[in-house]
């Protein structure tokens, strides 16, 4: 084989791999979890601690609005229960679930009540599963 022919076959390779979301642990193509086709968006990430806590991940109407929403968690297990939704209409939804996350494990697909709407800030409230073993990292998607 020739040097031309490798290398064009190396960077088809390497952009196979980027655009199927090959690299570390943990990687997925979120925009195909649960038949998601439709545009999915991050919202925000938040590192949260070893102890019993509650958080709040800010989000603005740049954004745009959502049908659902999809948490993913790395770096550590993770419990979570309690996810509020706040809609930049006022409304609220209180998510009345109890979520236990792997190491790099993500929720269902968590629709909203509604219709589409603007969201303003996502709460929840977690216990990290397993104490010194590093911090977790949560991470909010939208689904258009």
């Amino acid at each position: 084989m020739t040097t031309a022919r490798l290398s064009v076959m190396l960077l088809l390779l390497i952009a196979l791999g980027a655009s199927t979301g090959c690299g570390g642990r943990g990687a997925r193509p979120i925009n195909t979890q649960d038949g998601d086709a439709d545009r999915v968006e991050l919202l925000g990430t938040r590192k949260v601690d070893f102890k019993g806590d509650f958080d709040t991940i800010m989000v603005t109407l740049k954004e745009g609005t959502f049908h659902a929403l999809r948490i993913d968690v790395d770096g550590s297990a993770l419990e979570m229960w309690d996810v509020d939704v706040f809609f930049s209409n006022g409304g609220h939804e209180d998510i009345a679930t109890r979520m236990n996350f792997a190491e790099g494990s993500w929720s269902r697909r968590i629709d909203l009540r509604g219709g589409a709407r603007g969201i303003k800030k996502v709460t929840f409230k977690y216990k990290s599963k397993k104490a010194r073993t590093g911090k977790a990292t949560v991470k909010l998607y939208g689904i258009h």
